[in-house]
């Protein structure tokens, strides 16, 4: 009774999907080439274990049905397992986050007792569709020996910093499972989507004692974004935006952060009535959501980073753009992150920001913006193109026109003297 108690008590903890029950459409996955690592692990899992090629190594490897990835939040990557579940005709298991809300400590001090439960239980799919009003034949689910059935997907993602106290659920798991039997011979593959790398470092001496393989998966890079951007254009040709300009906005942004982006802005877009009849165009409606803090990506989830790259200024991309994407892999890497985030807490902000629009102003209107400071110096009237091109970099007003042209002739030179640097003229 004490067991049927406890089952019935963790069930509400994780759900089943079956394969019938996803409607994801493979053309709405960003395929990006790690994602072949997965499937290919996948498919080696799902081979009968006769066939095989594992089987010739069997004295070297020993497979348990566990793998590791690390991906940064704001990915497809769940999405892409369903989709392998739904093609492989494989029962999805996840946690339930509604419950898990509702009780954390609970679930936390249970968490590895859920698992064991997860891992024994292969009557999941017969109890669901008993009470969904299904009656099974008497030997429909009875489970053939090795043969995988299910897949697990525990994601980091879902637990935020304030749900999870500084409790570690990867290094709990490791400990707990390292001495387990394999759960491909209870029909279970298990994979853990992991974001935040330190915590792979720090249990690096046991990750492979309880996953059989780590997957490491990099942030977009430039032309991955601009991809995504295309294709989004090519199959909505009715919305029109720069997709040069907004690849440049979104350094570090995943393939969720870069479709809800374009979903909101074009449900601001149509806010707007008057404009719906004369232009679809929506650069700079996106470009506005973005330094105007209206929408932020998946950036790292700690608050006292948060507090760096959106807390306390006017221009956040300026100051999200700073940790380049190497950076940020090898700050989070390093024990030195707190040192970085009081480096830059300790610069002045507008004088960083400052730097870093008169250097995009050099490189892009040099002379033009000379011309009209010394324009604004002799109080000249301006032409109809000095006024849009003002407008543009609107911030030299902040200084006097002697100022803003010292300002301009320094970044001036930072910038040919990287250029020079690198080779270039």
């Amino acid at each position: 009774m004490e067991r049927s108690d406890n089952e019935l008590k963790f069930s509400k903890y994780y759900r089943l999907i079956t394969p019938n029950e996803f409607d994801i459409d493979r053309d709405d996955i960003f395929y990006r080439d790690k994602y072949n690592d997965v499937i290919n692990y996948l498919k080696i899992m799902l081979t009968n274990h006769e066939e095989s090629i594992v089987q010739s190594y069997a004295k070297f490897i020993q497979p348990k049905g566990t793998l590791l990835i690390n991906i940064n939040s704001g990915t497809d990557i769940t999405d892409y397992l369903k989709l392998i579940s739904n093609n492989y005709y494989l029962d999805f298991i996840e946690l339930n986050q509604e419950e898990i809300v509702k009780s954390p400590e609970d679930f936390f001090s249970n968490f590895i007792s859920i698992l064991e439960n997860i891992v024994k239980n292969k009557e999941i799919k017969k109890k669901k569709e008993i009470e969904n009003g299904k009656i099974p034949q008497i030997n429909e689910y009875k489970t053939e020996e090795n043969k995988i059935k299910r897949l697990l997907v525990i994601n980091q993602h879902n637990f935020s910093e304030a749900l999870l106290k500084e409790k570690n659920l990867l290094e709990l798991f490791i400990v707990s499972f390292k001495g387990k039997k394999s759960l491909i011979k209870e029909g279970l593959i298990l994979i853990w989507i992991n974001n935040k790398f330190r915590e792979i470092e720090v249990n690096s001496r046991l990750i492979f004692e309880a996953f059989d393989l780590f997957i490491k998966i990099p942030l977009l890079d430039k032309i991955e974004r601009e991809t995504i951007l295309r294709n989004f254009s090519e199959k909505n040709p009715n919305i029109v935006f720069d997709i040069k300009t907004l690849v440049e906005y979104t350094s570090n942004w995943e393939v969720k952060d870069l479709n809800r982006l374009l979903r909101v802005g074009i449900f601001k877009h149509f806010l707007n009535s008057e404009l719906n009849e004369s232009s679809n165009e929506i650069t700079d409606v996106l470009i506005n959501l973005i330094e105007s803090g209206e929408y932020f990506p998946s950036l790292p989830e700690t608050i006292t980073e948060r507090e760096v790259l959106f807390g306390g200024t006017n221009d956040r991309q300026n100051l999200i753009n700073k940790i380049s994407t190497k950076e940020r892999y090898e700050i989070m890497n390093t024990n030195d992150i707190k040192n970085f985030i009081t480096q830059i807490k300790e610069e002045r902000i507008s004088d960083f920001i400052l730097s870093q629009l008169y250097e995009s102003a050099a490189s892009k209107n040099y002379n033009e913006l000379l011309l009209i400071i010394d324009k604004l110096n002799k109080q000249e009237p301006l032409e109809d193109n000095d006024r849009k091109i003002l407008a543009k970099y609107s911030f030299v007003l902040n200084d006097s026109p002697k100022m803003a042209q010292i300002n301009l002739e320094k970044a001036k030179k930072r910038i040919d003297n990287l250029k020079r640097a690198f080779g270039k003229r």
